[in-house]
């Protein structure tokens, strides 16, 4: 696992846990809900779910474990895991999204989506407009469409590397 980079929308998120001398991990995807479960790099648990709320039980010699992982809010965080021994919860980490706290004094994500919804719209219209007073060719059309979406995508793709790298993996109090 990566201390330095936690969480990518493309490579997943991973929680380390240490518990007598065992470096226990688990992975998840960001895209697939697959869950695996590693304990010393060898996997001992792997499976797919797609609800807010799974359990990965494993045993290693006399002791039974399990890895609940809750994802509180889909959109603004935190997703915990849970490392429990023998039925008792002793170790908990969380996903935080620190670009989705308390932003003041920033435009909020819902309005920077409209306001690029907005640009879009309107390039797209300005095109059409332009397009019939100046009475370009069909295939003219289709290119800016598809030069539109191209651009749209790399600008998507950039922010969510960028948003990504604002995600940070800590560990919390069990009380």
């Amino acid at each position: 696992m990566s201390k330095k980079k936690p969480f990518s929308f493309f490579k997943g998120y991973s929680y380390s846990f240490e518990d007598d001398g065992r470096n226990i991990e688990v992975w998840c995807s960001a895209f697939s809900g697959l869950e695996k479960v590693f304990v010393d790099g060898t996997l001992v648990s792997s499976k797919r779910n797609i609800s807010t709320q799974s359990s990965n039980k494993f045993h290693i010699g006399e002791d039974s474990y399990s890895t609940t992982l809750k994802v509180v809010s889909l959109f603004k965080g935190p997703f915990l895991c849970t490392l429990s021994k023998n039925g008792k919860d002793i170790k908990r980490q969380k996903l935080v999204f620190h670009s989705l706290k308390d932003n003041s004094g920033t435009i909020p994500h819902w309005l920077r989506f409209l306001f690029y919804l907005l640009f879009y719209v309107t390039l797209f219209l300005a095109f059409a407009v332009a397009k019939v007073y100046l009475h370009l060719p069909q295939e003219s059309y289709i290119d800016f469409l598809f030069s539109l979406v191209v651009v749209a995508s790399i600008f998507l793709s950039y922010r969510i590397v960028k948003d990504g790298s604002k995600f940070e993996i800590v560990d919390e109090e069990i009380i």
